[in-house]
């Protein structure tokens, strides 16, 4: 899956609110205050609401243009990738990717599936997500400062 967006937003805000989530979820998994520059190259286990373990691998830590990162559990590798672009002061190209690498025919199979079923609901969520990061840039007033 791939989605393509230019947003109102300058590149930094974007990377913090990134940057953000991921730190909130590496505190929340690993039990450590971690900061940005402890990132590269973290790998933690992740436990799921399901109870289903994974290995996060945290690959590509570049501040306002990329961070990529890899979950890996028994039946598949699932690696995201979100590239930041500048477009000018104030808006950002974000190109935001998902690749399921699957062990064996049948999980392959389970995945494609899967990723064709939820996929559409994925992304207009993920926009809406994008959206929501916007509005709450300009009402924060910080477009102004």
């Amino acid at each position: 899956m791939e989605i393509k967006q230019t947003l109102n937003v300058p590149a930094k805000y974007l990377w913090h609110k990134i940057i953000e989530s991921v730190l909130y979820d590496a505190r929340r998994q690993t039990g450590k205050p971690l900061q940005e520059t402890q990132l590269a190259g973290l790998k933690y286990t992740k436990t799921f609401a399901n109870h289903q373990q994974s290995t996060l691998q945290i690959l590509t830590l570049e501040p306002n243009q990329e961070y990529a990162y890899t979950t890996t559990t028994s039946r598949n590798a699932y690696t995201v990738r979100y590239a930041l672009t500048a477009v000018d002061a104030e808006h950002t190209t974000l190109v935001y990717t998902e690749k399921i690498d699957s062990k064996g025919g049948l999980q392959r199979a389970n995945d494609i599936l899967t990723s064709f079923l939820l996929g559409w609901g994925r992304k207009r969520n993920f926009k809406k997500m994008l959206a929501k990061m916007t509005e709450e840039y300009h009402q924060d007033g910080q477009a102004a400062s």
